[in-house]
């Protein structure tokens, strides 16, 4: 296989899952990740040392850089991974910084013009795989920014699913939950402490109402991915691949 991907934001987590189960299965990466610091990480990497791979390093909420980006871009491409995002929370009445634009920009905008100026190195057939989230579904108090650039991303998956249908280039999006990545440990060390609860009882408290009982991992996120990504899953398009139950406590 000699199809090249680019993956955003693989230097940690779901991303970097995603990039070590594609290169397993003999795509050629193009790893995006978010500073030089991060991009020369990466380079160390066994994956960035696959043959082909090359690794930039890109500021996603930097709008003038994602154009030049992609407007430099040479060669086909089989599929685009819109994985980077970022989630920052503020409840609406709460002071602080606000987090919208930081978050509309790193998790909409840059999706959106870096697959636009990418298409005409797309091939036809190929695939365009957004990751999306649970709460690209639901609404979480304190998560306004966030829900609302994943409701979004759902949103021009199905619009743009529907533009490209015909020339074979599917769009799809994959809305984890809760993930066992170290962000969303995090959070819920953050989560629990705001309700005086212990990490290991609000983990549970989180599992229970989910069908496994458990978070995924990413290497699971990734399977699907790569599914999405295949030769099999050419009559798929417009689907938002919501991997269990929502959870939704407040």
């Amino acid at each position: 296989m000699s199809k090249r991907v680019l993956v955003t934001g693989a230097s940690r987590g779901i991303g970097f899952a995603i990039a070590e189960t594609l290169a397993e299965k003999g795509y050629v990466l193009d790893l995006l990740t978010s500073c030089d610091v991060s991009a020369n990480d990466l380079r160390e990497k066994a994956i960035a040392r696959q043959p082909g791979a090359r690794v930039h390093a890109l500021d996603l909420a930097d709008v003038s850089a994602v154009k030049v980006f992609a407007r430099a871009w040479k060669g086909e491409l089989w599929g685009i991974v819109n994985n980077a995002g970022i989630c920052r929370t503020l409840g609406l009445l709460e002071s602080g910084d606000d987090p919208l634009d930081d978050v509309l920009l790193t998790n909409l905008t840059a999706p959106y013009l870096l697959t636009k100026g990418l298409m005409p190195h797309v091939s036809r057939p190929g695939r365009i795989v957004n990751i999306a989230s649970q709460l690209g579904h639901e609404g979480r108090a304190g998560y306004s920014a966030y829900c609302a650039s994943k409701f979004g991303l759902i949103g021009m998956t199905k619009c743009w699913a529907k533009e490209l249908g015909d020339q074979g280039v599917t769009v799809n999006a994959v809305c984890p939950g809760w993930v066992g990545t170290e962000m969303s440990m995090k959070d819920v060390a953050r989560m629990a402490a705001k309700r005086g609860a212990t990490v290991e009882r609000f983990y549970r408290d989180i599992c229970a109402p989910l069908e496994l009982k458990r978070f995924n991992t990413p290497t699971e996120v990734a399977n699907l991915v790569a599914f999405i990504l295949s030769e099999e899953a050419s009559g798929i398009t417009g689907r938002d691949w919501l991997m269990h139950t929502v959870w939704n406590q407040g």
